[in-house]
């Protein structure tokens, strides 16, 4: 080979090193914002459910009797919990990702595909885990609205205690429901 062959090829490889470069630092700023997006998206999720169990837990304090306020107080507390749970869980892996990113600096070659699977599946895992969350939120809200159903009924007069046994108001003629009609409609 000579010298100007060898020039030649030197150039090229060169080149080459430096659009690996361009690329490996295109692919570690493009991580990098990623992993921003991502510390984003957990803080809104943890603020966001963190604003709904409180909205909810006044909301039902304000109308309910102390015993269905402790109930959802309890079950507030352990949305919360492992609402903040979750957050942790997605900063713990935003945190891991980011330093991924410093690791990738060290070695680009090797990283190139597997830091964008990680940050997909830690963005799928939180998203999972919210989704989790909202939907036991919202099955708890439900539970809370049959308390508060029995309040309304009590406070009006239809569910009352006669002695020591639970007594309903159904009127002359009740209307029943049921397969066997074992089942009354109390009064309004």
């Amino acid at each position: 080979m000579d010298v100007a062959a060898f020039k030649d090829l030197t150039l090229k490889l060169l080149a080459i090193a430096d659009r690996m470069e361009q690329r490996d630092e295109r692919f570690v700023e493009l991580l990098t914002q990623h992993v921003a997006q991502l510390q984003s998206a957990t803080q809104a999720v943890s603020s966001g459910g963190q604003a709904l169990a409180r909205d909810a837990l006044d909301m039902l304090r304000s109308q309910a009797r102390d015993a269905v306020a402790d109930s959802i107080a309890e079950a507030a507390n352990a949305s919360k919990t492992h609402l903040e749970a979750s957050a942790s869980s997605a900063s713990w892996s935003a945190r891991e990702v980011n330093e991924a990113a410093m690791e990738l600096r060290k070695q680009r070659g090797l990283w190139l595909w597997a830091a964008p699977i990680a940050l997909i599946a830690g963005a799928l895992l939180t998203a999972g885990g919210s989704s989790f969350l909202l939907w036991k939120n919202a099955k708890e809200l439900k539970r809370a609205e049959f308390g508060q159903d029995v309040l309304r009924a009590t406070q009006s007069g239809a569910l009352t205690q006669c002695g020591e046994a639970l007594c309903a108001k159904v009127g002359m003629e009740p209307k029943r429901f049921g397969k066997q009609g074992e089942y009354v409609l109390l009064q309004d």
